[in-house]
């Protein structure tokens, strides 16, 4: 059976087999925030590693961290929620939000670089799901657990 899944691609994605990232041999590179920002975007294309984390509660924002990374979260807003947030690095998964009245993307990583506090807001009618990471002086990058 061929099960034409070109409607919903974010099943599709999920149909996909699974593709493990490569082992970081870049711990002697530094950490600027291309590289970051790089290793972010390898994180949200790979759904495997996170979406049975994603967890919906109509009440309240969910901040969850993921395994076997260093310093990455992941923040499910229901619509119309607002919550801080003190991340380096965001992107967009699912659905719409905003920070600072300026929309996050899904496949573009918001570079904030200091992670000084802001604020993050669930845009859309429905939930938000999006991709975070720390900033903070001489943390290591996103990096498979061992």
């Amino acid at each position: 059976m061929n099960a034409d899944l070109s409607v919903a691609p974010e099943i599709a994605q999920l149909a996909a087999p699974f593709v493990p990232l490569p082992p970081s041999g870049e711990s002697a590179a530094p950490h600027t925030d291309g590289r970051r920002a790089g290793q972010l975007s390898e994180l949200a294309a790979a759904p495997q590693r996170w979406w049975d984390l994603v967890r919906f509660d109509p009440g309240t924002p969910v901040r969850v961290p993921v395994p076997g990374t260093a310093g990455a979260w992941l923040v499910v807003l229901p619509p119309g929620a607002v919550t801080d947030c003190d991340c380096g690095y965001a992107t967009l998964l699912a659905g719409e939000a905003a920070e600072a009245g300026r929309p996050l993307r899904a496949g573009r990583v918001r570079v904030h670089g200091d992670g000084a506090p802001h604020r993050l807001l669930g845009a859309g009618h429905g939930y938000s799901v999006s991709l975070h990471c720390a900033a903070r002086a001489g943390s290591p990058g996103i990096t498979p657990g061992e």
